[in-house]
C-alpha cells in the first residue's frame, strides 16, 4: 500500500496540532521512516522524514515551528 504525501502531510499536522517539540516530532518520524506499511512513499516524503527525524540531533537541527507547518500544509494539499 502506498503511503501518500497527503497521508504524511495530515499525519505532520497532527503532530503539530499537539504543539511544537521537535524531539517528540522526530522521534514520530522515524517511527514513521520505519513503519514497513509505509515504506511505499515518494522519494520528497522520503527525505523529509529523514530531515524530520534529524531534530533529535540537537538544536542546531531543529526546523523552525512555521517551516514544518508549511512543509506539512504543502504536502496535505497535494493530490
Amino acid at each position: 500500500m502506498k503511503y501518500t504525501d497527503k497521508q504524511f502531510g495530515m499525519e505532520l499536522l497532527a503532530q503539530l496540532n499537539q504543539g511544537y517539540d521537535p524531539v517528540r516530532i522526530a522521534k514520530w518520524a522515524y517511527a514513521t521512516f520505519l513503519d514497513p506499511d509505509k515504506r511505499g512513499r515518494s522519494q520528497q516524503v522520503h527525505d523529509t522524514l529523514i530531515d524530520i527525524f534529524t531534530m533529535e540531533e540537537g538544536e542546531e537541527f531543529h526546523i523552525p515551528e512555521e517551516e514544518l507547518g508549511a512543509t506539512a500544509e504543502r504536502f496535505a494539499s497535494s493530490t
